[in-house]
This record gives C-alpha cells, structure tokens and sequence, in this order.
C-alpha cells in the first residue's frame, strides 16, 4: 500500500485538529483538538515502525501534558477550589508549556528534534506550536510566573545551544530561545504574536528546507556540501543573522516592536534578559556559517559554476528576508 495518501489524511487531520484548538468556545473541544493533533502526529514522525524513539517520546511527554491539562480544567470547571484559582492556572499553564516544549519543561524537545527528518522538524518547531501558544493567551496567568517562564526559555535556549555540533539540536535550542520571545510577545498583544510567528516561521521553514535540500545533519557539513555552492552558503548565512535578530533583515523588526512594548510596560528585565540571549543566539549562529565562508587552500577557486544557484524558490524567499526591513514600513502603513 502506498504512504502517500496515508500521509495526506494525516497532514490534513493535523491541519485541521490545530484549527479546532483555536476556535473551540470551550476547555474540552480544546483538549480534544489537542489530542487528535497529538494522534495525528505520531504516524508522521514515525520513520520505518510505530516504535521509534522519537515519537515514543514524544507520545509520552504529550500525554503527560494532556493528563496534567484535563485535571486542572476539570477542577476549574467543578468549582472545588475557588480561592486556590491561581494555582489552577499555574498548572494549566505548565501543561501547555511542557506541550510547546518551552523551559523549564524542554528537556524532551532536543531528544525528539534529533532523530526526525527536516520536514517533521520543520512541523514541529513551527506548526505545533500555534495552538499552544494561542491556549497561553486565553489564561490568567502571574505576570510574576510568566516573567521567570520567559526568562528561563531565552537562557536556557541561548547557553545550551552553545556546544552543539548537530543542526538540528542548534535549531531546538534555538526555537527555545524564540518561546521565550513569543511568550513575551503574548504578554503584550496578539498582533505582536502574529507578527513575531509569521517571521519566525518563514526563517525556520526557509533554513530547514535549505538543510533538507543538501541532505545537512552537522555543522562542519555546511562547508564540505555547499563547497561549489557559493550562493547557497550565502544564502543560509543570511538566513541565520535574520534569524539571529541582525537589524538589517526582517528577522529584527518583530523584536524591535517588543523590544519598544516592553520598555513602555516598564519590563527591563525580561527586556535585558532577551537581548543578551539573542546576541548569545547570534554568534552561535554566526559561529555555524564563519567557518564555512573562511576561504582556505582546500576549498574549490571560485568558478564561474560555483555561483549556479540550485533552488530559485529559496533564493526569492532569501530575498524577502533580506529586503524584507526595508519594505516594512510600506506593509505597516
């Protein structure tokens, strides 16, 4: 039997459970949404049988959420501790937060990130979280609690990723540090969110595509592949200083506008907190790139073919990043 159209009722349930998530009017139709999402996903990350580690580990720790979320909104719903409401929120919000992998509840997402393929990768690190993150929104929680949330996603997403060979453990690490951003940015408004997501999606999925057209795993693969591909190795270095927060690129103008909402609610620490993190981000970013554009005596000359530009549609995508600050202006208007 064909994976194809296996593969397909399973993108589109996956598609679908996200939207009935975020559109559900009630606790269970969300929990419920959640839980087809999870069901669908697991055949997609599965490589050859149903018993492969990553998605029994992610089955595992999704489980776990979902057990911990269904207890506190049950509780809510029966109105047995009403003046311990806070806590209940706490909880949920944990749940959530061990659902998009966010710290200090992370540990499962670089163990699952390692073992998939880049297009799973890609879903994981972008798709899955759209209806996590949107749950936060719905909750009263402690700005004291979420404070410590963002803070401890951006360090341990910036320091952690430091001494990483693999690419796909860097981009978990990496995705880490970007919850904390987006959590930020959920504290001050939605659009905000949409805003930081969108631009954050379009740089992950363009660098996992790049990865995955190259057949890429580690970093000093970046410079044996893309030896006699000059415009790629360029291409996926912009791609990572937009990713980074560099302000040329569209990368920095969904920071920018945090950055500027933090100042003007007062939050100097979380707002010193994610800038040193992203600078931390950057240099292993750059770090990951710098040896790879260092020409040396084993590199090919610089021919006339080096600059055949393999995948146009990556280089177009490339270019919105990199175009993409200066024409912001036009699109806020």
């Amino acid at each position: 039997m064909k994976k194809t159209p296996m593969k397909t009722l399973f993108y589109m349930m996956l598609i679908m459970s996200t939207m009935m998530s975020i559109t559900a009017t009630s606790w269970l139709g969300v929990w419920m949404g959640l839980e087809i999402n999870l069901l669908s996903f697991i055949p997609l990350i599965s490589n050859q049988s149903m018993f492969s580690t990553s998605s029994i580990k992610y089955f595992i720790t999704q489980t776990l959420a979902s057990i911990m979320l269904i207890t506190s909104f049950i509780t809510l719903m029966m109105s047995l501790f009403n003046q311990h409401k806070e806590i209940i929120y706490m909880m949920m919000a944990m749940s959530i937060l061990m659902k998009m992998g966010a710290a200090p509840m992370h540990f499962w997402f670089p163990e699952v990130m390692e073992f998939l393929e880049w297009k799973n990768c890609m879903l994981l690190m972008t798709w899955q979280k759209i209806a996590p993150m949107i749950m936060m929104s719905y909750i009263d929680i402690n700005q004291l609690f979420m404070t410590v949330i963002i803070i401890m996603s951006a360090t341990v997403g910036a320091i952690l990723g430091l001494n990483q060979i693999s690419l796909r453990l860097i981009l978990a690490y990496s995705s880490i540090n970007h919850m904390g951003w987006m959590l930020a940015s959920i504290q001050t408004s939605m659009t905000n969110w949409m805003l930081y997501f969108m631009v954050y999606s379009l740089l992950t999925m363009l660098i996992s595509f790049s990865f995955k057209s190259n057949n890429m795993n580690f970093i000093n693969e970046m410079f044996i592949n893309k030896n006699n591909h000059k415009i790629d190795k360029l291409n996926s270095a912009i791609a990572f200083l937009s990713l980074g927060g560099m302000p040329p690129f569209i990368g920095f103008l969904p920071k920018w506008i945090l950055m500027q909402e933090l100042m003007q609610t007062s939050m100097y620490l979380t707002s010193m907190t994610l800038i040193v993190s992203s600078t931390i981000t950057l240099y292993f970013y750059m770090k990951m790139f710098l040896s790879a554009g260092i020409l040396s005596f084993k590199e090919n000359k610089w021919l006339k073919n080096n600059f055949f530009i393999k995948n146009k549609s990556l280089m177009l995508m490339n270019m919105i990043s990199t175009l993409g600050l200066m024409l912001s202006p036009m699109i806020l208007k």
